[in-house]
């Protein structure tokens, strides 16, 4: 089972082992996913506009256009030409690299600069999303999706989970008998706060989750893969962002292999159930 917050990169591990072990998508799949992708590239120009807000900067494009915007579901949507030009306009605004200097400061989508950087492409009216657009894009996951992978004469299943808050209570039970979990944790997460109520850190939220499945009796003979993550992003943060601004008991500095450890060993203190857990 994989498992983690929503940005964690539970679903992006489900994906790439889609592709590694299930050929990839077809041509019709990739199609039908248009709507995610331009869902992912409004909503990074939605929050690149709402930081150049917060800094009192503007651009020559019609940035309220964008903001007023939302996407359709129809795998058949294109986006409308003065929605592409807007984010086209947008992003080729010299302010663009001053309002990116600050993203740390501001909970930016991860793959904000990609989608907006691959604009004049997605934005195409024959546009077919490639695999690596699949995997950069996020989508809110609910309910249970399941991938079978076959391994030789072996056949692994594996499943993702929605870990919305409102949704954990409708699928825990019904992993009784799982193997093992990949519980993935986003180092980079230790100065953003979840989308439910805004108020939770991710890292705080990550650990809580964490704690309810490895104490859980549903799972009291499983293992458990910790896998951390997104280690390229954290290491650039930790020298502008401090972690002990958001943890304050710890005194590693900005040393990403120190501040590593310390995230890992808070997850370890909450294995009070003595899972089986390898950290990877």
């Amino acid at each position: 089972m994989g498992a983690g917050i929503p940005g964690s990169g539970a679903s992006t591990l489900i994906k790439q082992m889609r592709l590694l072990y299930q050929h990839g998508y077809s041509l019709d799949q990739l199609a039908a996913l248009r709507p995610i992708i331009y869902k992912n590239l409004v909503d990074s120009a939605k929050a690149i506009v709402m930081v150049m807000k917060k800094l009192g900067v503007e651009c020559t494009g019609e940035t309220n256009r964008i903001l007023s915007y939302e996407v359709g579901n129809d795998s058949a949507f294109c986006l409308p030409p003065d929605i592409a030009n807007a984010i086209n306009s947008l992003w080729n605004d010299p302010i663009i690299t001053t309002v990116m200097d600050h993203s740390f400061e501001f909970d930016l989508p991860e793959s904000a600069d990609y989608f907006l950087s691959q604009a004049q492409r997605i934005t195409q009216r024959d546009y077919v999303p490639s695999e690596t657009d699949v995997l950069r894009a996020t989508a809110t996951t609910t309910g249970i999706m399941e991938t079978r992978i076959g391994l030789g004469r072996a056949s692994i299943r594996i499943s993702g989970v929605s870990h919305l808050r409102s949704e954990r209570r409708k699928w825990i039970h019904c992993f009784e008998c799982v193997g093992s979990i990949i519980f993935c944790v986003a180092l980079s997460d230790y100065d953003q706060v979840v989308m439910e109520g805004k108020s939770q850190n991710k890292m705080a939220e990550s650990l809580l989750l964490f704690e309810s499945i490895v104490n859980s009796r549903y799972f009291s003979r499983t293992c458990v893969f910790l896998l951390l993550n997104k280690i390229d992003v954290f290491k650039t943060k930790l020298a502008r962002v401090p972690l002990e601004r958001y943890f304050p008991e710890y005194t590693g500095g900005s040393d990403t292999n120190e501040a590593a450890k310390y995230i890992l060993r808070k997850f370890t203190l909450a294995n009070r159930a003595k899972l089986s857990v390898y950290p990877q």
